[in-house]
């Protein structure tokens, strides 16, 4: 069993880093920005995100929610030490 978690472990931290790199595309990308001069207001305005970068945040909370509660539970039911 604790193998086949560290295994899990080690793939969940390399997909997780696979995972920030485009995320550090999309923030660099909003940081290079200049607003415009003439922007307008209100609705006509555009969102200061964009979709593919809120998908990539909620999915990053996502992951690390799920690795809090995998141990958090592994915590839990953990076997206690052998009697000496």
């Amino acid at each position: 069993m604790a193998r086949t978690m560290r295994a899990f472990a080690r793939r969940t931290c390399h997909l997780a880093a696979l995972a920030v790199i485009p995320l550090l595309f999309q923030i660099g990308a909003i940081w290079r920005m200049e607003w415009a001069i003439a922007d307008h207001g209100g609705a006509l305005r555009s969102s200061p995100m964009s979709p593919a970068l809120v998908g990539l945040i909620a999915g990053g909370l996502a992951l690390a929610a799920g690795l809090v509660v995998m141990v958090i539970v592994k915590l839990l039911f953990r076997k206690a030490p052998p009697s000496q």
